[in-house]
C-alpha cells in the first residue's frame, strides 16, 4: 500500500515538474529456454511463457491467480508452458512433480495441476486421492508415480530450468526474458 501511495506521489511530481526521461530503457537478456512440456492456449501463439513452478512453492500459488488472468485477457494470444522446478528444501515437491508427469501420460495434467495448487495436499495418499478425483486409471498411477521415468521427466525440467538461469520459483520466461517471483 505504501509503495502505490509512494508511487502515486512520484508520478504527479514528475508530471508537475513537467519531467521527461530520454533515454531509452536497456533491452533485457533473453535466455534460451526450452519450451517443451504440457501447455495450454494458442499452439501458434506471438507470446509463449514457459513457468517453471513447483508445487510446495506457497508463491507459485500465489502468482497462480496472475497466471489465469493472463491466460484468460489474452485468449488465443498466449501459450503457456509448464515445467517443473521443485526446490531442494520442499520434500514432497519432487513427488508432487512426479504425481503431475504421472497425469500427463493420461492426458490430465492441467487437472492435477490444478488441484495440486488448490489443495496444497501433497503427500502420497493425497496425490492418490487427486489421482481418482480426477478421473486418472488407479492403478497405471501409481505405477507411473513410482516409475524412474517419472522421476527422470522432473529432473529433466529441473535441468532445464537450471540451464537456463533459475534458482527460485516461480520463474516465469515471457518469450525468453525471464520474470522471476510471484508478481501482479
Amino acid at each position: 500500500l505504501r509503495g502505490k501511495r509512494a508511487r502515486e506521489v512520484f508520478s504527479k511530481l514528475k508530471m508537475e515538474a513537467g519531467y521527461t526521461l530520454l533515454l531509452k530503457a536497456p533491452e533485457k537478456p533473453r535466455k534460451a529456454v526450452d519450451t517443451s512440456g504440457p501447455s495450454r492456449g494458442a499452439a501458434d501463439a506471438k507470446i509463449v511463457i514457459v513457468e517453471f513452478a513447483d508445487f510446495e512453492c506457497p508463491y507459485c500459488s500465489r502468482a497462480l491467480e496472475a497466471v489465469h488472468e493472463v491466460m484468460k485477457t489474452y485468449e488465443g494470444k498466449v501459450r503457456l508452458v509448464f515445467r517443473h522446478y521443485p526446490l531442494s528444501f520442499h520434500p514432497k515437491a519432487p513427488r508432487a512433480a512426479a504425481a503431475a508427469v504421472c497425469a500427463n501420460e493420461q492426458g490430465k495434467f492441467w487437472e492435477m495441476h490444478d488441484a495440486l495448487f488448490e489443495s496444497g495436499e501433497l503427500d502420497e495418499d493425497a496425490l492418490k486421492m487427486q489421482a481418482k478425483t480426477i478421473g486418472l486409471d488407479e492403478k497405471k498411477f501409481g505405477e507411473c508415480l513410482t516409475s524412474e521415468r517419472a522421476q527422470a521427466a522432473v529432473k529433466r525440467d529441473l535441468a532445464a530450468g537450471q540451464l537456463a538461469g533459475v534458482d527460485g520459483t516461480p520463474a516465469c520466461f515471457i518469450n525468453a526474458i525471464m520474470l522471476s517471483g510471484a508478481r501482479p
